[in-house]
């Protein structure tokens, strides 16, 4: 009656994706971060990617909540960011093709709630202890655009000494994302079919 069977899951698992309830299928789909200093291509490379594999992105739930608020979030706006990034991202899993492209992580959150408020919260600690199965680093490597939300242009160079700092302290290889959108495309292509 129901023409699938585990044999022809296995051969072709992202192909038969529809005989599998979201959840499960969620487990089989690769999670990849993106990670970058403010006006470093992050969400324009997540849509980019998005595109070229069809599938889907989760936005930064961080950015929302701070238009949202017009810039003043508060101490425990940091936890609950993380919480809902992690939420979203599970969610959009379970619906994405193959790949699942993360513009940010709670790793993002960590350096704001220290950067802003000096501390954070040991449950956002161990949120940025989250490991994806590509983490893509964007270089700031082109002009930086203010869009009246970000901090000064030198900012975005100290974030990305961090994100430097951060993965080698953590052992986390990353793909460095340069140049051109088709190249940082390319540079991530590459990533995923090796």
């Amino acid at each position: 009656m129901v023409p699938i069977s585990g044999t022809r899951l296995r051969e072709d698992l992202h192909g038969n994706r529809q005989w599998l309830s979201p959840e499960v299928y969620a487990s089989f789909v690769r999670r990849i971060c993106l990670l970058g200093g403010e006006s470093s291509g992050k969400s324009t490379l997540a849509e980019a990617l998005a595109g070229y594999f069809d599938t889907r992105h989760v936005g930064e739930y961080g950015r929302a909540l701070w238009e949202a608020k017009k810039g003043r979030l508060i101490f425990e706006d940091m936890l609950r960011i993380a919480q809902l990034q992690v939420s979203l991202e599970e969610e959009a899993a379970g619906r994405a093709n193959r790949y699942l492209f993360c513009d940010t992580s709670p790793l993002t959150t960590l350096f704001y709630s220290r950067h802003l408020f000096g501390r954070a919260e040991p449950e956002l600690e161990r949120l940025a202890n989250r490991s994806y199965d590509v983490v893509v680093l964007c270089a700031p490597d082109f002009p930086f655009v203010q869009d009246g939300t970000r901090q000064p242009e030198s900012f975005r160079a100290r974030q990305h000494e961090w994100y430097l700092g951060e993965l080698a302290a953590r052992e986390i290889p990353f793909v460095l994302a340069e140049g051109a959108m088709k190249d940082r495309v390319l540079a991530v292509s590459r990533s995923l079919s090796s």
